[in-house]
Order: C-alpha cells, then structure tokens, then sequence
C-alpha cells in the first residue's frame, strides 16, 4: 500500500476502534486533509463496514471531505448520516501521529 507524501502510518497497521463502523455501508467523498481516500476506505473495513463507491439507497453513512460535491447531495436527499472528517477519526478512535 502507497502512503501519501508526509503520512507517517500505515492504515493496515494503525490502531483503530475495530468495530465502529460495524454492519454500515460508508461512502467517502472529497478531499481528506489527513489520508487519502483509499486508506480511508480500508480504514471502514478493518472497522467492521462496508466502503462503497457510489451513494444508494444501502448507503448507511458518508464521509464528506473538502468539496464534496454530488455524492453529498444524493446523500442528503436520501437522508443519509453525514460526518465530516474529524468526526470520522473520532468514531474510529484513530490517533494521527
């Protein structure tokens, strides 16, 4: 796995809240000024969740970064939970070095 210039972990290896997002079906959108989106998306699935592409109606959740555009819209149309990035690291209990 590529890590972004500067990230000093490694999303395969960093310690995580191993079930918070259990049984969700997540979806990232925008910027993420910490990781990159894919390591984003692995970090959903050592959590216990589902990292999906696209918003649909199994879309439990989304991850909205900097200019998070249509996929936020559909989002809220459907009424699905929104959090920003902080809160996403929050939840998962991730301590960025």
């Amino acid at each position: 796995m590529t890590e972004p210039k500067g990230q000093p972990w490694d999303c395969d290896t960093i310690e995580i809240c191993a079930d918070a997002f259990a049984g969700q079906t997540v979806v990232i959108t925008g910027k993420l000024s910490s990781m990159e989106r894919k390591d984003a998306e692995r970090l959903v699935e050592r959590a216990g969740g589902n990292a999906a592409g696209s918003v649909s109606s199994k879309t439990t959740l989304l991850v909205a970064g900097e200019k998070a555009g249509s996929k936020l819209k559909k989002a809220q149309e459907l009424g699905i939970e929104v959090m920003d990035e902080s809160s996403f690291i929050a939840r998962l209990d991730l301590q960025l070095p």
